[in-house]
């Protein structure tokens, strides 16, 4: 299977424009599944998990918007190509505003839909390798999560995995650290306490797969995060 290879489905209600377009999108190499219409997507589709759509706006069911703002939500990595006769501004806008990729207006050449589809194709994969690299932060878990497993932190570890993620630059000082893991009456921990602290936490990112340098250490002054994180 070459990698430049999409899966992708056509949900075009003219049978004829319908064919043509699998055809040299197949004759490119690409896995293409099409449908008349959206209420068809589920029963003919099954477990085909499509990389982009190409979606016609004129449907005989669902308006094609209504499909693409659908399809956002429950595939917001796949790339939305959205084709159609309709060639007002208004129009164009509200095909990016309902969450497309990008708009073609019919009649499409078959080589501006080609190098549509492998610019979307690309971007696809640029956000899932993104979403693949990103750490995850699970706060109410206490779970730190990336590609190469999950582990437990602690709760100050916690606070200073998500002070850093918050913070302007992702960066923190020592003294701000120091606040964030010392106990209420309780003296601040020195210097080579935090930087225990900071050591076990930057294990603890690369175990599960961050990027080095995950937690770097600017000198005398204090740490930043220069991997990137979510928090849930």
């Amino acid at each position: 299977m070459k990698e430049s290879l999409l899966k992708i489905l056509l949900i075009e209600d003219n049978d004829q424009l319908r064919e043509a377009t699998m055809a040299f999108l197949r004759q490119e190499g690409h896995d293409v599944m099409g449908v008349p219409m959206a209420e068809e997507l589920a029963d003919t589709t099954g477990g085909f998990i499509p990389d982009v759509y190409i979606i016609d706006i004129n449907l005989p069911d669902e308006d094609g918007l209504s499909l693409t703002r659908r399809l956002r939500v429950t595939h917001p990595q796949a790339g939305i190509l959205i084709t159609t006769a309709r060639t007002q501004i208004g129009d164009k806008v509200a095909g990016y505003e309902s969450g497309a990729d990008l708009y073609l207006t019919k009649p499409v050449h078959p080589r501006e839909l080609i190098a549509s589809v492998a610019a979307l194709g690309k971007r696809t994969r640029m956000r899932d390798t993104a979403e693949e690299r990103n750490l995850v932060l699970q706060l109410s878990r206490l779970r730190l999560v990336g590609p190469a497993g999950d582990l437990e932190v602690t709760p100050n570890e916690a606070k200073v995995l998500s002070a850093l993620v918050r913070a302007p630059g992702r960066s923190l000082e020592r003294w701000q650290i120091a606040e964030l893991v010392r106990s209420d009456h309780e003296q601040a921990p020195s210097s080579s306490m935090i930087e225990m602290r900071i050591a076990r936490l930057r294990k603890k990112l690369v175990a599960v797969g961050a990027p080095q340098p995950c937690l770097k250490a600017m000198h005398k002054v204090g740490y930043v995060l220069c991997c990137p994180m979510t928090l849930e």
